[in-house]
């Protein structure tokens, strides 16, 4: 819900992989940002008491508790999931509930008229809007005034109108502009477009460092306009395609200047220190970055609340016996909870990303669970059948299991913008060398009681490596000069990063080997099921389950209400429809329309040349099914005579 007006988006927008809190989203009436959720509609109905938040809580105990750390969220009850917001179904501009909505606002601000080529920001045209409404047909309402109009243009309309006699109801809408500035500290906010007419592009090599000049070469005025009434305009040349032929006058004073050399600068704000703002297109991936933690669900007890574990400690200390804190409790957790608790063993640390997964691979591994749910389980939120292999054996792969129904919470702790923040460095507490600093997602920051959040629905198939074979497969690789030489450089290009996550994200070289082999399979398999079952890319995610010596594994599913039918993932799992979809991505994975160069590159290619033989054609697949940005991935890996796992 946006001020004043209504529109109607999907839950997963708001949690996704480019989605959440402070993030920009294109919706028919223009691109709104989401914002903090302390704001929303739906948080303040909780805090009122209008809502309940039993009826939208999402059960995550083995997720609640590693959140609930004094460097993560200390007073953290409930992830509640995002509400519904449904549309009226016989009126689509307002919702069935008016409390279960998100809120937003337009942004950027800034406007122009393709028409008359004005340009101001939405509260300047809001209040032209309403004088000519008002000087037209009376009281003007601002739910009309969504998306915003050109006054000017309607205006000119309404007065040949009255000219000519013809009734007419004709309306500019306005456009936005495509470009934001963001900063390391994880702000956004409109470029000083009313300031960039008079602004002068100024290089000073005796410069102080300090300076905004030195800095981008840019000097703004920030004291005065460029005169007393600016009237700005957006010209938009017909002859020149480039940023040169965007020109920013004043119809007043003349003053102008194109957007040559505008992605260039870095503009320090007053009262804003130190801190320079980066222009970036609204759509730039570089615009926003969720954190996000993501759990598969697994039958575990609720652990300790914060308050309860306080209350735990005032009774013990008052010389309170386990038998009464236990009742006190209404018996709400296990007595051996309670003493495991008292005794000093308690729990809310640091719980690391590959540990927190590796749970996650044990419980589906376990040789003694080679079906689930059992007699334990009653919500049936995790069900999965293994397959009994003979013939995938002899390609390395020791476990190929069904998941027929699955259960992941998707829960955003934070965000950040130009470059992304590991979920770990985030929870516990790590800085990072860039500069780069995340934001929480509510004014109540690590203190809030309640995350937003989603839970999906799917199936999936879940695959690992036998240890033994990878690691023969390493040995015997090691010797072969041109995968050492592969690997190496990709190593030195990891190293060299400018993100700190990636920087730590191995450990060694065969770490790395292990990674890139399980990835590059994980995203072969994704392409192959879109080409044999009909399954979109963009329907299709992956799990990785990969550290140096214990889990090397991949779950590929999909979730409800995603393209393809519900059962299609999971009817491939049988052990001689996935021979057929792995020989069959394996004997895609040679054929590569830039082969080639694809598999000969040397030096890396990608972002940051952290891929090797793996692009587009081959092996990359849509940003949103991919948990590493489409990095670390060599198919060569799979593939080559001389060192490849599967040759």
């Amino acid at each position: 819900m946006s001020d004043y007006k209504y529109t109607e988006t999907q839950t997963r927008k708001v949690i996704s992989s480019y989605g959440g809190v402070e993030s920009i989203i294109e919706t028919p009436k223009g691109a709104l940002k989401i914002e903090p959720f302390d704001k929303w509609p739906f948080f303040r109905a909780i805090q009122d008491g209008k809502i309940q938040p039993e009826e939208f809580v999402i059960n995550d105990n083995r997720l609640l508790k590693r959140l609930q750390t004094q460097k993560g969220f200390p007073k953290l009850k409930e992830f509640l999931r995002i509400p519904p917001n449904h549309a009226h179904p016989q009126n689509k501009s307002i919702p069935v509930n008016s409390l279960e909505t998100i809120s937003s606002t337009y942004f950027p601000e800034w406007f122009y008229c393709n028409n008359c080529e004005r340009f101001k920001n939405i509260h300047e045209w809001w209040r032209e809007w309403k004088r000519i409404i008002q000087k037209h047909r009376g009281q003007a309402n601002k739910s009309d005034f969504i998306p915003p109009k050109c006054p000017y243009c309607y205006d000119k309309v309404k007065e040949n109108q009255k000219k000519s006699g013809k009734w007419n109801r004709f309306y500019y809408d306005l456009e936005q502009v495509r470009f934001v500035m963001t900063a390391p500290t994880g702000e956004i906010r409109d470029f000083p477009w009313e300031r960039w007419n008079k602004a002068t592009k100024e290089f000073s090599e005796n410069q102080d460092d300090s300076t905004d000049k030195k800095k981008s070469g840019i000097h703004f005025d920030w004291e005065n306009l460029c005169c007393d009434n600016p009237d700005l305009k957006y010209f938009k040349s017909q002859k020149y395609s480039d940023l040169a032929g965007i020109r920013i006058e004043c119809k007043n004073c003349g003053a102008k200047n194109t957007l040559s050399g505008f992605f260039g600068t870095r503009v320090r704000v007053p009262k804003k220190n130190d801190i320079y703002f980066k222009p970036v297109l609204r759509t730039s991936n570089s615009c926003y970055y969720p954190i996000l933690v993501s759990s598969i669900y697994l039958p575990t007890k609720r652990e300790i609340d914060i308050e309860d574990q306080k209350a735990i400690k005032d009774w013990n200390e008052e010389g309170e016996d386990l038998d009464f804190i236990f009742k006190a409790l209404k018996k709400k957790y296990p007595i051996e909870k309670i003493k495991n608790f008292i005794n000093g063993n308690i729990e809310g640390e640091f719980e690391p990303e590959i540990e927190y997964r590796l749970k996650e691979f044990d419980f589906i591994t376990e040789p003694s669970r080679e079906k689930y749910p059992k007699a334990e389980s009653d919500d049936h939120n995790l069900v999965f059948k293994r397959e009994k292999l003979t013939q995938l054996s002899k390609y390395g792969i020791n476990n190929l299991t069904a998941i027929k129904r699955l259960k992941i919470t998707t829960v955003q702790t934070a965000y950040s913008r130009q470059e992304p923040i590991d979920s770990d460095q985030f929870l516990n507490d790590e800085k990072s060398e860039n500069n780069i600093e995340a934001k929480y997602t509510s004014k109540w920051a690590n203190q809030t009681k309640y995350l937003p959040a989603i839970e999906s629905f799917g199936e999936g198939i879940f695959l690992s490596l036998e240890e033994e074979k990878i690691n023969k497969w390493l040995n015997a690789s090691n010797r072969n000069e041109k995968f050492k030489d592969r690997i190496k450089q990709l190593f030195e290009n990891s190293k060299n990063s400018d993100l700190t996550s990636v920087q730590k994200k191995f450990k060694d070289e065969n770490h790395l080997s292990r990674f890139v082999l399980i990835h590059t399979l994980s995203h072969i398999l994704i392409k192959e099921l879109e080409f044999l079952c009909g399954y979109p890319a963009t329907s299709l995610n992956e799990r990785l389950f990969i550290d140096e010596n214990q889990m090397a594994g991949v779950l590929i599913y999909t979730v409800a209400g995603a393209e393809g039918s519900y059962g299609g993932l999971v009817s491939q799992a049988s052990e001689k429809n996935f021979n057929r979809i792995l020989d069959s991505a394996l004997y895609r994975a040679e054929d590569c329309a830039s082969d080639p160069i694809c598999y000969n590159t040397e030096d890396g290619q990608g972002v940051g040349g952290l891929n090797m033989a793996a692009c587009y054609s081959c092996s990359l697949l849509p940003e949103n099914s991919c948990e590493e940005f489409n990095s670390f991935l060599d198919r060569s890996l799979l593939i080559d005579d001389e060192y490849g796992f599967f040759k």
